[in-house]
């Protein structure tokens, strides 16, 4: 028999069916993690708990899709809302309903801010990536618009970072070097990208689609 939720999960579910679901997101299995599918990239809500105590946290943020994953990440942004503790079940359904409407805020941002590759490469052009992954990121944005030079100045960045041996390192910059080799056709660049990304929907069991659409 399935264990059942806790009553502040209850609610934390009722609050996003009410406010998320008619936004289009879709609930990961039974988990608190809300899903807004946009085909190469996707907007990630995590209603968050604790380890010490019952209640919740809000972490929104992007995960692009091109990096093959089985797992969900937060490749840009992540907590929106610090720990919310359950004290009693109608204090915890205001603060449900105020988490979920925060949530429903910060996902209408992301889709007017990334409504195509090519705002993800802009936006990377007007805020200097920090670090290997969205330097990683701004590069595999900058090679699918067609900007082939700023992809390679980013993913510069990400091969000639060395010293550290770890496995995952060292595949992540030999997978790195391999983009790198076909930036200047976009066309061909596109192409591995998109595979990339039906890879990545398929370990995550998401949708399956046909073709993907860098341009919405």
């Amino acid at each position: 028999m399935a264990k059942e939720a806790p009553v502040h999960s209850e609610m934390l579910t009722g609050a996003a069916r009410q406010v998320l679901r008619p936004m289009g997101l879709v609930q990961k299995g039974r988990s608190r993690i809300w899903l807004d599918d946009h085909c190469w990239w996707q907007c990630v809500v995590e209603f968050q708990p604790s380890s010490w105590s019952r209640g919740s946290y809000l972490n929104v943020g992007c995960n692009w899709l091109w990096s093959v994953q089985d797992y969900l990440s937060f490749d840009e942004g992540n907590r929106v809302e610090e720990f919310h503790p359950f004290t009693g079940e109608a204090e915890f359904e205001a603060i449900a309903r105020s988490l979920a409407n925060r949530a429903a805020s910060e996902v209408s941002r992301y889709r007017e801010l990334f409504p195509s590759v090519e705002a993800v490469a802009g936006y990377y052009l007007r805020n200097k990536p920090v670090g290997f992954w969205t330097n990683f990121h701004a590069a595999v944005a900058c090679g699918l618009s067609g900007r082939p030079k700023e992809g390679r100045s980013f993913m510069n960045e990400v091969t000639e970072q060395r010293g550290d041996n770890r496995d995952w390192v060292l595949a992540a910059h030999a997978d790195a070097e391999r983009l790198n080799l076909i930036l200047d056709d976009t066309g061909i660049f596109r192409n591995v990208v998109a595979e990339r990304v039906l890879r990545t929907r398929d370990l995550q069991k998401l949708p399956l689609l046909s073709t993907v659409d860098f341009d919405r």
